[in-house]
């Protein structure tokens, strides 16, 4: 607003000096003095007026100069900030660049870190395995010391062992002597030996004839002797009818009870009979029912003394069982049971009881109570197959066994193809063992 008016007042000056310029001089000169006074009033006036508008345009004069100045500052901050946005791309270039190596550094020590790790657990490996060494470098020495003080001691008596060679060898000087003077008292008795043969070959034709006279008497003896013998089988025999002596000799024995026919049957000396053995494999214990019932083997190695035997004995008065094992390794242990008992061929030679257990072996007879007996032609079991054609022989099965004597033996103590000689409680039901001796004895029980 105040531009413009400044703009109109000038405009008034210009146009206003051109008409003076063309007036009459009287006139003019009237009129310079009007216009002086005029003049100098409106100067006053106009000051007063435009005194407020010039100072206005030398503001507006010093603002123009200032914005000059701020936009050459603009200008220059422009210029610095293209610069600074140069300067900062390229540093957010760096940055990036900068991260990428930062990011590579970080794998790298990552790895640094693992590699020295590694080389942190070999040294505490190798500083164990050294002391380790030590240890040994330790016992190794004080096994040195003990070494040398030994060999200090062999010396020692290495020269005690010369200083009695020295005295053995005087000593077989002393006895070469000694023998060269028995030399001499053996030929002195020589001589005297051939007198005595002499006088003994005169004997000898006498002592003949006695000889022949002794002969004969011998004979007779002997024939005596036998005759004695067989006597005393007889009364042994009348005397043990149905059990093993309880005191007397090892042997074979010769048995008889009520109901069969008799038999031979193995005795020790504290009167248990062996009653089924297993040994070296030579007898085959995959037998019909027949087999089994009657017994079979020899009784000097393997054999089963038969079912109906052991049904009589039983029954007859009361019998304990004691059962002998060893594996490959040599391990023997056993198993005694206080009270066996075998039912009748009706009951298919039901095992009727096995008393209490005792001993090293485990109880694995116990499961095959009350089970009667099954060969691979007679199946008498719980199982839904036939037990006995897997474990190879006949027993008392149930579903099937803890325990199975008369298997297939093996010299190797290892299950092949079928079952071997098992007792379960050997080692914890591990039927892959296949026991090298097997051996069931019975005799009365006692009280």
């Amino acid at each position: 607003m105040k531009s413009s008016l400044l703009v109109l007042f000038l405009s008034y000056l210009l146009l206003e000096e051109p008409v003076l310029s063309v007036a009459d001089p009287v006139e003019n000169l009237q009129q310079e003095t009007k216009n002086q006074n005029s003049e100098d009033q409106c100067n006053s006036y106009c000051f007063s007026v435009f005194k407020p508008v010039l100072d206005h345009f030398v503001e507006l004069k010093r603002a123009a100069n200032a914005s000059d100045e701020l936009r050459i500052k603009i200008n220059t901050l422009e210029s610095s900030k293209k610069d600074l946005q140069i300067q900062l791309s390229n540093a957010e270039a760096v940055d990036k660049t900068s991260k990428l190596l930062i990011n590579l550094k970080d794998e790298q020590i990552k790895e640094m870190s693992k590699q020295l790790k590694e080389k942190d657990d070999k040294i505490k490996n190798q500083s164990e395995q050294l002391k380790k060494n030590d240890e040994t470098i330790r016992k190794l020495q004080g096994q040195l010391a003990i070494a040398k003080v030994q060999n200090e001691n062999k010396d020692k008596l290495i020269r005690i062992q010369e200083d009695q060679m020295k005295d053995k060898t005087e000593l077989i000087e002393n006895k070469e002597e000694l023998i060269q003077l028995k030399d001499q008292q053996i030929k002195d008795k020589d001589e005297r030996l051939k007198i005595k043969i002499s006088q003994i070959n005169d004997h000898y034709s006498e002592n003949l004839k006695n000889s022949n006279q002794i002969n004969e008497l011998t004979n007779q003896v002997k024939s005596v002797s036998e005759k004695l013998t067989e006597k005393t089988e007889m009364l042994s025999r009348c005397s043990r009818l149905d059990s093993c002596p309880s005191k007397g000799p090892s042997g074979i024995y010769n048995m008889k009870i009520r109901g069969t026919n008799a038999f031979e049957a193995p005795c020790n000396s504290a009167g248990w009979m062996t009653i089924q053995r297993r040994l070296n494999g030579s007898v085959d214990f995959n037998r019909n029912w027949d087999s089994y019932k009657n017994g079979f083997g020899d009784v000097n190695g393997e054999f089963f003394i038969g079912l109906q035997k052991l049904h009589l004995m039983t029954e007859a008065q009361p019998y304990e069982l004691y059962v002998s094992l060893r594996d490959i390794n040599g391990t023997s242990r056993y198993a005694k049971y206080d009270h066996f008992k075998v039912g009748s061929e009706t009951e298919s030679y039901e095992l009727k009881t096995v008393g209490t257990y005792s001993g090293t072996a485990g109880d694995s007879l116990r499961y095959h109570g009350k089970v009667k007996f099954s060969t691979y032609d007679r199946d008498n079991d719980y199982s839904a197959g036939n037990c006995a054609e897997g474990h190879n022989g006949g027993w008392w099965f149930n579903k099937c066994a803890k325990s199975s004597l008369n298997g297939k033996y093996y010299k190797n103590g290892q299950k092949q193809d079928v079952y071997g000689i098992v007792w379960g409680t050997w080692k914890d039901f591990d039927f892959t063992i296949s026991l090298t001796f097997a051996e069931m004895m019975i005799r009365p029980k006692s009280g």
